[in-house]
């Protein structure tokens, strides 16, 4: 770990005693709130050794910005690390059972919870102001209508960049790469359209019950990792840590919108803006801190180009991860011939490359088709808006039968009902989960 001194010659920004600003590094703060001509004193900011290339390129272009995403590589999630640690005394099936009842109960209290239980949900049912239910079934319709759009792009897009972080050094170690590349899908696929069923965040909503157990899987298998001879902490940070969480809300909100436009689906901006909306109210329920958390498509944006410049470049755990998404997808959606499969692996490896361009396509390994497959899906894509408006009926066998690949892909199976966390480093040594 590296300890940086970083002077801060911009006024009007007050630094409070806990080392965060007062408010978002992401959006305009509010007038008046601070003394004028105040400069921030200078602080230590602790960059973990294999960030350090990253953060001084990107601090170039955006130096406050990098400096919040470094600065939350080395913090985790102190709510929810608490409870995790505070369950890991219980048997896995005592974990589901107080879990299920905290979860799909009815607001009363739960027998024999610990406090930490208690403060983690109390924070997860204050909803705060600025979340608005209208805005949400905009983002509901619109996701509907696009639903294989958008599933196609997270698939072929924003999971794939997502693992061209130190993320995918947290997954790896974990172990079982294959079911690990067909858990995550499953587990992202659901996540995506529990968020955006009407009503799915609201609390006690599916959204938001499934959103609250992947972020207890995150700190589980934080604190498993931590104390791993296998994470090298002065090195890579806090695995899983505030930094990653919001970089893959960044990619999986403003990041997606552009893939899905990109092949061809249909939101408008007010679409666009209601979509990433319900994302940044997930971003916090996942536990990224409301300082650093994007506002709209533009900041999230702004997350994803300078986190990403932040990251080291894709190493072999990167490459490994990226192959098992892609590969994963035939899995998925119940393609089982081989020949089938691996003809469809290579449609989903060459959308991806069009939509994460060569560069980093490359660094993945992976290959270059012949033909281009992006314009013929977003021309695809674009017809069929054409004939919703001219052929209703249509439109209507074609709305259901995107409606079964949406429930196929997500797989709504044990996963759903499970509040069981990992028990072990190595998946293959876990309990059930």
């Amino acid at each position: 770990m590296i300890d940086a001194t970083v002077a801060k010659e911009q006024t009007g920004d007050v630094e409070d005693p806990s080392g965060r600003s007062g408010g978002s590094v992401l959006g305009p703060q509010a007038d008046g709130l601070r003394p004028a001509g105040v400069r921030r004193p200078p602080l230590t900011l602790r960059i973990p050794e294999a960030y350090l290339p990253g953060y001084l390129a990107a601090r170039e272009h955006d130096p406050e910005m990098a400096e919040a995403y470094i600065r939350h590589t080395t913090e985790g999630d102190p709510s929810a690390d608490a409870v995790a640690e505070d369950l890991s005394r219980l048997a896995p099936g005592e974990v589901h059972a107080m879990l299920a009842g905290a979860l799909d109960g009815s607001g009363a209290p739960i027998s024999g919870a610990p406090e930490s239980l208690r403060e983690f949900l109390a924070q997860a049912e204050d909803v705060p102001g600025w979340y608005d239910r209208g805005l949400a079934r905009v983002a509901s319709r619109a996701f509907l209508r696009n639903s294989d759009i958008v599933l196609s792009a997270l698939v072929g897009g924003s999971i794939v960049e997502g693992f061209s972080t130190l993320i995918s050094k947290s997954f790896r170690i974990r172990g079982r790469v294959m079911n690990m590349g067909v858990r995550r899908l499953k587990a992202n696929g659901m996540q995506l359209v529990e968020q955006y069923l009407p009503g799915g965040m609201d609390p006690g909503g599916d959204g938001w019950r499934l959103t609250l157990r992947v972020r207890l899987v995150h700190a589980q298998s934080r604190r498993l990792l931590v104390r791993s001879d296998e994470w090298d902490q002065d090195r890579y940070g806090v695995p899983i840590s505030a930094a990653h969480v919001l970089l893959a809300g960044a990619a999986f909100s403003g990041r997606l919108m552009r893939h899905t436009a990109a092949l061809g689906g249909d939101f408008t901006q007010e679409e666009r803006e209601a979509y990433v909306h319900v994302w940044r109210y997930t971003g916090l329920l996942m536990g990224i801190p409301e300082e650093i958390l994007f506002q709209d498509e533009a900041s999230a944006l702004r997350v994803f180009r300078v986190g990403t410049m932040c990251e080291p470049p894709a190493d072999d755990d990167a490459i490994i991860m990226a192959n098992s998404i892609v590969n994963s997808a035939p899995v998925i959606v119940g393609v089982s011939e081989p020949a089938e499969r691996r003809q469809m692996a290579r449609v989903v490896t060459q959308t991806s490359r069009e939509l994460i361009g060569d560069e980093l396509a490359d660094t993945f390994l992976f290959p270059t088709g012949r033909r281009k497959v992006v314009p013929w899906m977003r021309f695809k894509n674009r017809s069929r808006r054409i004939l919703r408006k001219t052929l209703p009926k249509w439109a209507g066998k074609r709305d259901l039968a995107r409606f079964k690949y949406l429930l196929d892909f997500a797989s709504f199976d044990r996963l759903e009902h499970s509040y069981r966390l990992p028990t072990s480093l190595y998946d293959e040594d876990s309990a059930d989960w």
